[in-house]
């Protein structure tokens, strides 16, 4: 028997399950499904971490910038 063969031997059965599941699945079941997994993902998201990650990048890849609006800055207020 060919690998082929076995494989489809294996696979036909979970394929045809799978195949009557998702025709028994509604979409607004799938929506549901969907929407539920999207809050406990962001639920484990640390906002203020990912955010403090962002902003120490952004800094150390605009120092110039940062420099160079901090003198500006100074300078208009001492004149």
């Amino acid at each position: 028997m060919s690998e082929q063969t076995e494989n489809y031997i294996v696979l036909k059965p979970i394929a045809e399950r799978f195949n009557r599941i998702s025709k028994s699945i509604t979409d607004e079941e799938i929506r549901s499904l969907i929407k539920s997994e999207l809050r406990d993902q962001m639920r484990n998201v640390n906002f203020g971490g990912l955010i403090s990650e962002i902003a120490s990048e952004w800094v150390d890849n605009n120092q110039e910038v940062i420099e160079k609006l901090l003198l500006e800055s100074y300078k208009a207020k001492l004149t």
